[in-house]
C-alpha cells in the first residue's frame, strides 16, 4: 500500500512541476512579446525620422541644385565663382553633384526645378541682389 499511495504522490507533484514551469514559460513569453512590440515600434520610429530626414534633404539640395543651375547656366558664372559667391563651405565638386542632381530632377519634369528657381527661389531671394564676393 505505501508503494501505490507513493505512485499517486508523484504524478500530482510532476503535474504541479509542469505548471509551474509551463506558466513561468508563458510569463517570460508574454514579457518578451511585450518587449518585441516596444523595440518594433521604436525601430519603426527611427526609420520613419530617417526617411523623413532624407526627404528634406532631398528637398533642400534639389532646391539648392536648381538655384545653383540658374547661377551657372542662366547667369553664366562660372563654378569658381559660384562657390566665391557661395562662400568657403561650398565646394566645387558639391557644387558639381548638385548641379547634377538638380538636372536629373528637371528632365522628368521638364523645367520643374528652374522653375523654382526663376522666381526667386523659395526663399525669396535672387542672384541680383546678392553682395559681390
Amino acid at each position: 500500500m505505501g508503494e501505490t499511495a507513493e505512485q499517486d504522490w508523484r504524478p500530482s507533484v510532476r503535474q504541479t512541476a509542469r505548471r509551474a514551469a509551463l506558466a513561468a514559460q508563458a510569463e517570460l513569453r508574454a514579457h518578451r512579446q511585450t518587449r518585441d512590440k516596444r523595440l518594433a515600434a521604436l525601430a519603426t520610429d527611427v526609420l520613419v525620422a530617417l526617411g523623413e530626414r532624407d526627404a528634406a534633404v532631398l528637398k533642400h539640395e534639389l532646391r539648392a541644385g536648381a538655384a545653383l543651375r540658374q547661377l551657372l547656366d542662366g547667369e553664366h558664372v562660372t563654378v569658381a565663382e559660384a562657390a566665391q559667391w557661395c562662400g568657403a563651405s561650398l565646394t566645387p565638386r558639391e557644387i558639381a553633384r548638385l548641379r547634377r542632381l538638380g538636372d536629373r530632377q528637371q528632365i522628368p519634369g521638364r523645367g520643374t526645378a528652374t522653375g523654382q528657381a526663376a522666381d526667386g527661389g523659395a526663399d525669396g531671394s535672387s542672384s541680383t541682389g546678392a553682395p559681390a564676393p
